[in-house]
């Protein structure tokens, strides 16, 4: 990591065990040196590969960005950010009663029929509400893996924000369907309204709770309910960049030392 120690300037051995995380002379630890110099929160401050006697507190696992970040890491991920954040303005801005097409809702139909045939085993009424459900659980399951590197996946805590937008882009996609319980007119795969057929997910999930007059009433709520969680993920995502812009700044001074 440093040829010199930052704070002693005695010389590292490179091939020195454990030269890469504290000086052999002085004893200093690199990675608590580089946060204290960029002042970043004590929860923040613990690096993301955190052995286990350094296991972070709840919110300092979510606030975990890595020591070091390059420009390129940090700009890319600038830019999907951006592009999240115009893309969940876009979805907002669909009208709830004639959404029209949305290429969100032509990612997320694969994984709702997959939903139907997952909660199947769970009776009709869950086999129904799990195609909804479904979609709305795929990109939670993979923010939680990044977050906590369940199956040995690499934590990534932007990547997990992104799929917490994902997920509020997905609660918000099903904002059309409730709404158009009480009066169907979406056109549905199969080439008919739910007034055609025999009632798609909505008009029988909400005849079965006996709510299907407050469909619409729901249909907002839900749609909101998506804007909040996208809310959410957008500033999550917001702080950690701030992070890693100053872990980027660390690491350029570090390069030009």
């Amino acid at each position: 990591m440093f040829e010199k120690c930052p704070k002693c300037s005695a010389v590292i051995d490179q091939n020195a065990p454990g030269a890469n995380d504290r000086c052999p002379s002085c004893g200093v630890i690199f990675a608590k040196l580089l946060q204290a110099r960029q002042g970043l929160p004590a929860r923040a401050r613990v690096p993301s590969d955190a052995g286990p006697d350094e296991r972070p507190a709840p919110l300092g696992r979510l606030l975990q960005v890595p020591v070091r970040v390059s420009s390129l890491n940090f700009y890319g991920r600038a830019v999907l950010f951006a592009f999240c954040l115009a893309w969940g303005v876009q979805l907002y801005a669909i009208d709830i009663g004639d959404p029209g097409f949305s290429f969100m809702h032509s990612i997320v139909i694969y994984i709702h029929e997959a939903g139907h045939v997952v909660f199947m085993p769970f009776g009709r009424f869950m086999t129904i509400l799990g195609g909804s459900l479904f979609q709305v659980l795929v990109p939670l399951i993979l923010a939680a893996s990044f977050v906590f590197g369940f199956g040995g996946s690499k934590r990534d805590n932007f990547a997990a924000a992104l799929m917490l937008w994902w997920a509020g882009a997905s609660i918000m996609d099903v904002a059309p369907y409730i709404w158009d319980a009480y009066d169907p007119r979406l056109m549905l795969i199969g080439g008919s309204t739910g007034a055609e057929s025999d009632g798609h997910d909505w008009q029988n999930i909400l005849g079965d709770l006996g709510l299907i007059r407050k469909a619409h009433l729901i249909g907002n709520i839900d749609k909101l309910a998506g804007l909040a969680v996208m809310i959410l993920a957008w500033a999550w995502a917001a702080l950690l960049l701030r992070l890693q812009y100053r872990n980027k700044d660390a690491m350029a001074l570090e390069e030009e030392g």
